[in-house]
């Protein structure tokens, strides 16, 4: 009666599914580990990138293909330290770790210097604007000087011979102005006193006692301003000029013919 129960029980429909369904996963395990995962491991494969920089694209290529890796031409740049034709930069870097099958993006030595915009170099110093040039293919024409007098521009370029933005070729030339206070020749440089906004008086007392002159006053009609007001002053405020020089000075005025008869005077 036991035996004819087991024998029962295993051969049910119900373990029958059982055997079924225990087979199937026995199945699906093989091929997981025997077919699935290989492919997927494959796929997956992590290589690292090999340094192609300085090689032709064609040495490039070969290479990168022994590592399941695809070479893919990019931007063309200019360095003339190295051979036109060959490989400049890589991305990925060199020593990188990517998947096989990653493209890898090659930029090429130009036969030509790019053209270049024009970089701002005031305030730099000589050595931070020659290098600058030299970066961008450009030449360094010439270095004038000229008398500045604020302390913060000496030593530092105030001028270029080309506009800001302006493309030029490779080679262009270009001239620079550095600042250079003025030389002590027995006249001592001293920093001019702000007096925008005093009255006439004031700035005249102002000037005396830094050591300069005010001149006779130029006058500008303003409807807004106290008459006498001092609109503008040169040389600037906080720039240098000799111990006893003539401040020139702006000030308002509500006569419109006051100005027009300074206007006429100067023309004349």
């Amino acid at each position: 009666m036991l035996k004819e129960r087991l024998t029962k029980s295993f051969t049910s429909p119900f373990a029958v599914r059982i055997y079924l369904t225990i087979g199937a996963l026995v199945a699906f395990a093989f091929l997981l580990d025997k077919v699935i995962m290989p492919l997927v491991v494959k796929g997956g494969e992590i290589v690292r990138v090999p340094n192609v920089i300085g090689k032709t694209f064609e040495e490039a290529e070969r290479i990168l293909a022994e590592r399941n890796l695809t070479a893919m031409r990019g931007y063309e740049r200019y360095d003339a330290k190295r051979p036109l034709g060959t490989i400049v930069f890589q991305n990925p870097t060199p020593n990188s770790e990517v998947k096989a099958g990653r493209h890898v993006y090659l930029s090429i030595n130009a036969a030509k210097k790019p053209n270049a915009p024009m970089p701002d170099l005031k305030g730099r110093t000589l050595g931070d604007a020659k290098l600058t040039l030299e970066r961008l293919g450009l030449e360094l024409q010439s270095v004038d000087y000229a008398v500045v007098y604020k302390r913060e521009e000496e030593g530092l370029v105030v001028a270029q011979s080309v506009p800001v933005g302006a493309v030029l070729k490779a080679g262009t030339k270009v001239s620079i102005t550095i600042g250079r206070l003025p030389e002590d020749a027995g006249v001592k440089q001293v920093d001019v006193p702000d007096v925008v906004g005093k009255t006439l008086g004031e700035a005249e007392k102002i000037l005396i006692e830094a050591g300069f002159s005010a001149g006779e006053p130029q006058y500008k009609y303003s409807a807004s301003l106290i008459p006498n007001t001092v609109v503008s002053q040169s040389p600037k405020a906080g720039e240098m000029a000799p111990v006893g020089a003539t401040i020139r000075l702006v000030v308002s005025t509500l006569d419109k013919e006051k100005e027009k008869f300074k206007e006429a005077q100067e023309q004349n």
